[in-house]
């Protein structure tokens, strides 16, 4: 405050009642050193004439009591406002300007002087006042000033209610003050409280009285009554205590609670008319928040003066939440003495908080449910799925017996949900599902069943049928379209579980598919999304980190690549298993940088990974080829084709055919790859993998002399990447490449631009290899066998029997005739060029 009165010649003080702005300016007034005039308004100074009386002899009266040379015009004012108020405004101006000290003056309680003053004498002030005087406008809402010209140019001086609250710190003095001992639970107070003074000062001022002092009921019904209801006209106040049944509410439920269609207005009405009410947005709607104690205080007023209103309006509120938020549905069901509006919101929407995994709030939630809706056969069922994914398989078979036993007894719509809803939960979810295969095509006739009637279970089964189809990797598009319509269902019956669990699988599909550019564009949009909806880093967060690890890996971004992997396996979830092929991936990516750390933390969380067969490729077949990869790197090809023996030539997956026939080939196993390449033909081949091996037959046709289908299979292999830039396979394989890129560029394409750049890369590199291996000393090569390890440079230094200084003096040295940023990049460096 006194920062704020210092250095600006206006200050607004707004906050809601309650806040202690009045005490707050007044400790402010009494600690200054300038001379300040006080105005307190009241309902009536809405008229000028009456303001303008009490601004002046504010003003003289500050004079009189302090006074000061050039006072003489400000104390000759006449306090009556003239025919011509312009005329009276200029001769408080004129008055003002012949101050020779600076005076303030404070006018409080400024939002009962109405809203015309712009044109008052308020606003002649704020705007054509002279230096000399200081303005401080205490209000519980905006004031209608002209005050903009201030905010960006002279500077305007704004103390809020976030300013006004009480900290942590403060809460806990003030608690100590009135005796509460130091066992008090300061925190829960400012929390609940959100540090809103009144809400304190009455919570302690109670807890002292209270003979039991654990009690921590809130006396704020009065004061809320009687300072900021009854100072409401009286639509606003009636329309306040309706829309607080729910904490948070946007326009169309403040219609519902009103019951008339100006509630719109009067939501807005609320917002700038002080009460304790915030705007945020959330979604991208725009959603207003009381107070949360206020909210209850004044619901305990409604519920006071009107018991059956309040009971009615939270069941307004209930239907109105039953297929936009369970958790309020029910909650507002309840107060409302509606449990089966409650009991429809479960059974219309249980599969979406399985998909975000919430299964604790899910059954919480039932469990809070009264006899007999705790015994309805849709919640008994959903009990059973809860228990089943907590692993407490008793529990879950003794509930699904008593819900199939109650089944009979729903109406044919609901059983008919109760049917699709558990069958779903079973092909897709639970642990012991059926396999994806089939898990899908039954799944088509749920979800067309589904279709009809039930639109929050169609769209979460279009969503667990895009998922598998996903996972079987047979028809790319169909899964795609499938998580396509399951996320736009999802985003039109405001489905969040389903929209954004769709968004993420439909970025993964995508990055599997081989259109790297929309998977990248669709998991950016599907964390912006996510974020928007409050989701973070969730569980189904984990195939969005998964896609942007595929694509940077093809990308040859390799950093990003891990980053993103490493993100994928922390947020996995059972529920939407990615691991096995996260881990692959993981694998590829730390054989291509050669970073021995990685490399082996890679390795170890392979050995380390149940073999579910969860994700649809053949857990065995992938593990294999890791493994061949992570002994190829460590310079062990013979060992390599060995480990890769048991996979034979082919028919696998094309990800593991594609790297086994590269693998083959570069052992010398050229009719062994030449089978492998073969055996894809006709299959599944997304850009990545349709690149990698048109390469791969590339070299083999080099190598038998074949020019003409060399040429041709580099065309095709240039074709299929450069649009979706995919630069793994040429950087990996740039040495075998070299030769063949520089013939192909002679030989006609059109791509020259890609095969110019790749070719630039690889005489780079090759000019930096030959420099750095040249120029690195026996020492330099000794440290950087050191810099393998885990050690640390102080222990290094203690090995080689030399200074700290010395070593990290090789390691620029090292870095750069590398070329390298770092020591990652130094040692991947190194192992591909052969210096390790």
């Amino acid at each position: 405050m006194s920062t704020a009165a210092g250095s600006h010649r206006l200050v607004l003080v707004t906050a809601p009642a309650g806040y202690g702005k009045s005490m707050a300016t007044g400790d402010w007034v009494r600690s200054s050193e300038l001379r300040c005039a006080w105005l307190s308004l009241d309902r009536f100074d809405t008229r000028p004439a009456r303001l303008f009386r009490g601004v002046v002899a504010a003003l003289q009266s500050a004079a009189n009591d302090l006074p000061r040379a050039g006072d003489e015009g400000l104390l000759a004012l006449q306090q009556s406002l003239s025919p011509d108020p312009a005329e009276s405004y200029d001769l408080v101006v004129g008055a003002l300007e012949h101050l020779t000290e600076p005076m303030v003056l404070v006018i409080d309680d400024l939002h009962l002087a109405g809203t015309g003053l712009a044109d008052g004498i308020v606003g002649v002030l704020a705007a054509s006042a002279p230096p000399a005087l200081r303005l401080v406008l205490s209000s519980r809402r905006q004031a209608p000033l002209p005050v903009e010209r201030l905010r960006l140019g002279e500077g305007l001086g704004e103390v809020r209610a976030a300013d006004l609250a009480f900290t942590l710190d403060e809460v806990a003095w003030l608690a100590t003050s009135l005796g509460r001992g130091t066992a008090f639970d300061a925190r829960s107070l400012w929390q609940v409280t959100g540090g809103w003074p009144v809400a304190v000062h009455l919570s302690l001022a109670a807890l002292a009285r209270a003979r039991n002092p654990s009690e921590r009921q809130i006396p704020l019904a009065d004061y809320v009554a009687e300072e900021v209801l009854d100072q409401l006209t009286p639509s606003l106040a009636d329309f306040a205590l309706r829309a607080t049944t729910c904490d948070r509410l946007g326009s169309r439920l403040a219609v519902e609670l009103y019951g008339q269609p100006n509630g719109a207005l009067l939501l807005q009405e609320c917002l700038h008319s002080g009460l304790l009410i915030d705007e945020d947005h959330r979604g991208g709607e725009s959603v207003c928040r009381w107070h949360p104690v206020f909210a209850a205080q004044c619901r305990g007023i409604l519920e006071r003066r009107d018991p059956l209103l309040a009971e009615s309006l939270h069941r307004v509120a209930a239907r109105y939440y039953q297929d936009l938020d369970v958790g309020k549905c029910v909650a507002q069901a309840l107060w409302g003495g509606d449990p089966l509006q409650a009991v429809m919101s479960l059974g219309g929407h249980w599969l979406e908080f399985v998909l975000r995994n919430d299964i604790h709030v899910l059954e919480q939630l039932c469990l809070d449910l009264p006899a007999p809706w705790s015994e309805d056969p849709e919640i008994l069922m959903i009990r059973s799925a809860c228990r089943s994914l907590a692993g407490d398989n008793a529990s879950a078979v003794e509930l699904t017996r008593r819900a199939l036993a109650g089944a009979p007894a729903l109406t044919a719509a609901r059983h008919r949900r109760f049917d699709i809803s558990r069958s779903l939960f079973e092909l897709f979810l639970t642990d012991d599902r059926p396999d994806l295969l089939a898990a899908a095509d039954e799944g088509r006739l749920l979800v067309d069943a589904a279709a009809d009637g039930y639109p929050a279970t169609h769209a979460t089964g279009l969503f667990l049928r895009g998922q598998a189809e996903g996972r079987l990797h047979r028809d790319d598009q169909q899964a795609i379209t499938l998580l396509r319509t399951a996320a736009a269902s999802g985003r039109a019956n405001h489905l969040e579980a389903v929209e954004v669990c769709s968004a993420a699988e439909l970025a993964l599909a995508s990055a599997e598919a081989g259109d790297l550019v929309t998977a990248d564009n669709q998991a950016a949009a599907a964390l912006e999304r996510a974020k928007a909806l409050g989701w973070g880093s969730r569980e189904p967060m984990a195939p969005i980190w998964l896609a942007r690890g595929i694509t940077s890996y093809w990308k040859d971004d390799l950093e990003d690549a891990h980053s993103h992997l490493t993100r994928a396996l922390r947020v996995d979830s059972r529920l939407s298993p990615l691991g096995s092929i996260t881990r692959f991936y993981r694998v590829l990516v730390d054989c291509a940088t050669g970073d021995p750390r990685r490399l082996a933390e890679s390795s170890a969380a392979l050995h380390a990974f149940d073999d579910r067969r969860l994700y649809g490729l053949p857990w065995n077949a992938l593990h294999t080829i890791a493994e061949a990869k992570i002994t190829e790197t460590k310079g062990d090809l013979d060992g390599a084709l060995a480990i890769a023996q048991p996979l034979g030539a082919g028919v696998h997956s094309p990800l593991v055919d594609t790297l086994l026939a590269e693998l083959l080939r570069r052992g010398g196993k050229a009719t062994a790859a030449q089978r492998c390449t073969e055996s894809l033909t006709g299959r599944r081949r997304p850009s990545y993998i349709d690149t990698s091996i048109a390469l791969t037959e590339a070299l083999l046709a080099h190598t038998d002399g074949d020019p003409a289908t060399a040429h041709e299979r580099i065309e095709h292999a240039v074709n299929r990447a450069n649009p979706q830039s995919i630069l793994r396979p040429f950087a990996e394989w740039s040495d075998d490449l070299a030769e063949l890129l520089a013939q192909h560029a002679a030989w006609g394409t059109a791509h020259e631009p890609f095969i110019a750049a790749r070719t630039a890369e690889h005489a780079s590199n090759h000019a930096r290899q030959s420099h750095s291996n040249r120029d690195l000393t026996e020492r330099e090569r000794e440290l950087l066998a050191h810099l393998r390890s885990m050690k640390t440079v102080a222990e290094i230094a203690q090995v080689l029997f030399v200074s700290v200084n010395t070593v990290k003096s090789h390691q620029r040295s090292i870095y750069r005739k590398l070329g390298a940023a770092g020591r990652r990049e130094a040692l991947r460096i190194a192992v591909e060029r052969g210096i390790l």
